[in-house]
C-alpha cells in the first residue's frame, strides 16, 4: 500500500475554492463529505505539489522534505523540528502570493494573512490516492475548519448548533467563491519562488513581518523586515563584488580569498557602508538607498534606544523597502495587503 503524506494549512477564513458546494440533492450517502474534500485544483513542479480542496484546505507536499522511516526508527528531534521549519516557510511563502494574487485579480482583501506555525499546520495521510488519516490542529482555528467537513447529519464530529439545513449555516452559507484563477496565479508565482534559492525563505519571513503588523505589533514587524533587506543587502554586495572580480597579469585574482572576507564580512564594511557603495555604484536606486538608510536607522532605534516609537507608518516603509529589495534581488513581484486584523476595545 504506498502512502503519501502531505502537509495542510487553512487560510484565515472560510471560503469556497472553485466553487460553492452544491446542496440541491443531499440524498446520496457523504454527499456533503465528498463535496468538501474534493480536489478542485492541484499544481505539480516535480519539486512540489500543490493541492486545493472546495473547503478551502491547501495541502504541500514538498519532496526534499519527505522520507521514509524504518518500522523501529526515530527521527531526531532536531532534524524533525528543521523539516518542520522548511515546510512552514514554503506555506507561509503560498499563503503571502495567495492573499497577493486575491489583491490582484479580484481587488478583494479576503484574508487576515497571519503567520502559520505548527500549531496551524497538519498533516494528512493518502494511501493509494485516498484519505487516510490527518492529525487535529486542536490549538488553533485549523481544527474547526477540519471539522466542518463533518457538520452533515450523520456525524459528530461538528453537530449544526441551530438545527438549521447546512445550506443557510453560517458555515456554508456567506463563504466567498475564490475561482480557479486565483489558484494558478499563486502557484504560478510559487514556482517561480521555489526555482530561486533562498526567495521562499525570505517571501515567508515577509509574511511573518506583514503578519506582526497587522496585529500592530510593530517593533517586531519593522525588525523582520529589516532582515529581510539586509539580508538581501548582503546579498547584492557580494554580487557586485563578484563581478569586480578578474584575472591579474600574474595569475592572481583582483579579489582573492582573503581580500573577499574582508570585504564581504569585515566590521568595517556595515550595512551603511555596503548601501552607500550599491547607491555609488548605481546597483541601488537614490530613492531605495535612502529608504534602506532611514529604515537601518528605525531598526538602531528598536534595539538600542528605549525612547523610540515605532509606528505604522514607519513600519510601512520598511515593508515597503523589504518587498523592493525582494524586486532588486529576484525580479519578484508581489502585493502585500496592509489592512488590520484586530478587532476594537
Amino acid at each position: 500500500m504506498k502512502k503519501t503524506n502531505f502537509t495542510a494549512f487553512y487560510p484565515s477564513r472560510r471560503y469556497w475554492a472553485d466553487s460553492a458546494i452544491d446542496f440541491s440533492d443531499q440524498t446520496k450517502q457523504h454527499w456533503f463529505l465528498n463535496q468538501m474534500k474534493d480536489e478542485v485544483f492541484e499544481g505539480n513542479t516535480g519539486q512540489v505539489t500543490l493541492k486545493v480542496c472546495r473547503d478551502g484546505r491547501i495541502m504541500l507536499r514538498v519532496e526534499a522534505l519527505e522520507r521514509e522511516f524504518a518500522p523501529n526508527e526515530v527521527e531526531p528531534i532536531e532534524q524533525m523540528v528543521g523539516r518542520w521549519g522548511q515546510y512552514l516557510d514554503h506555506m507561509n511563502a503560498f499563503y503571502l502570493l495567495f492573499d497577493s494574487a486575491m489583491l490582484e485579480l479580484k481587488q478583494y482583501a479576503l484574508f487576515n494573512l497571519h503567520e502559520i506555525t505548527h500549531r496551524d499546520a497538519f498533516r494528512v495521510t493518502f494511501e493509494n490516492g485516498v484519505w487516510g488519516g490527518e492529525n487535529m490542529a486542536m490549538e488553533s482555528i485549523a481544527s474547526t475548519f477540519q471539522s466542518d467537513r463533518f457538520a452533515a447529519p450523520g456525524f459528530n464530529a461538528m453537530p449544526n448548533p441551530a438545527a438549521l439545513p447546512l445550506e443557510h449555516d453560517p458555515r456554508f452559507s456567506n463563504r466567498y467563491v475564490v475561482d480557479r484563477s486565483v489558484f494558478e496565479n499563486a502557484f504560478s508565482r510559487f514556482s517561480v519562488a521555489i526555482d530561486n534559492p533562498g526567495l521562499v525563505e525570505k517571501l515567508a519571513l515577509y509574511a511573518k513581518s506583514l503578519s506582526e503588523y497587522k496585529a500592530g505589533n510593530y517593533e517586531t514587524a519593522l525588525v523582520l523586515s529589516w532582515f529581510v533587506i539586509e539580508s538581501t543587502l548582503n546579498a547584492l554586495w557580494s554580487k557586485h563584488l563578484d563581478s569586480l572580480n578578474r584575472d591579474l597579469p600574474d595569475r592572481r585574482k583582483r579579489i582573492n580569498a582573503d581580500r573577499r572576507a574582508t570585504l564581504a564580512t569585515g566590521r568595517d564594511y556595515t550595512s551603511s557602508v555596503k548601501s552607500n557603495m550599491l547607491e555609488l555604484w548605481a546597483v541601488l536606486s537614490p530613492e531605495l538607498f535612502r529608504d534602506i538608510d532611514t529604515v537601518r536607522g528605525y531598526r538602531n532605534g528598536v534595539v538600542h534606544d528605549e525612547r523610540f516609537q515605532s509606528n505604522a507608518e514607519k513600519t510601512q516603509l520598511a515593508l515597503k523597502t523589504a518587498q523592493e529589495m525582494i524586486y532588486e534581488r529576484w525580479d519578484f513581484r508581489f502585493t502585500p495587503s496592509l489592512s488590520y486584523s484586530v478587532n476594537g476595545l
